[in-house]
C-alpha cells in the first residue's frame, strides 16, 4: 500500500463542484470566474478565501504555497480528504482549494477569525479613502 492509504469513498471529489467554474475559464470574465469560485468555496466549506486573513497563515506555510506544485498540491489534498483531479488533469483552481484547505486544516474557518478578516478588510478600504463600506 503506497503512503496515501485513503479511503476513496470518503473524499470530497472538489470537481464535481466546478463544472461552471470550468467553463467560466473558457468564456467568463475575470469577476464571473472570481465570483463562481467563491461560490463553489462557499458550497464546500461554508467560507470562501476572502473569510480569513493572509496574516493568520504562518510564514512557513506562506512559503509552502509559494513553492507548491500541482503534485504536491495533489497529496495534500488527499492527506486531507479531497480530492483536486479533474477528468483531465486538476481542476483550474487547484491552487486557490489548497488555500481553503489549508485554511480549514489550521482551523482558520470560524465565525471569529471571519469578523476579523473583514474588520480588517474594511479598516483597509476606509484607510485608502473609500467613504463608507456596505455589504448585502
Amino acid at each position: 500500500m503506497g503512503l496515501l492509504k485513503q479511503d476513496v469513498v470518503a473524499l470530497k471529489h472538489i470537481s464535481l463542484y466546478c463544472e461552471e467554474l470550468e467553463r467560466l475559464h473558457l468564456w467568463g470574465s475575470d469577476e464571473e470566474i472570481d465570483a463562481e469560485f467563491n461560490r463553489v468555496c462557499q458550497t464546500i466549506w461554508g467560507y470562501t478565501l476572502d473569510d480569513f486573513d493572509d496574516d493568520d497563515i504562518s510564514t512557513q506555510d506562506h512559503k509552502w504555497l509559494d513553492r507548491l506544485t500541482p503534485r504536491k498540491a495533489y497529496v495534500f489534498a488527499l492527506k486531507h480528504g479531497y480530492d483536486l483531479g479533474d477528468y483531465e488533469d486538476m481542476v483550474s483552481d487547484w491552487w486557490g482549494f489548497v488555500w481553503m484547505i489549508l485554511a480549514e486544516a489550521r482551523g482558520l474557518l470560524n465565525p471569529t477569525l471571519r469578523a476579523r478578516a473583514w474588520k480588517r478588510h474594511d479598516e483597509r478600504l476606509l484607510a485608502a479613502g473609500v467613504a463608507a463600506v456596505l455589504r448585502k
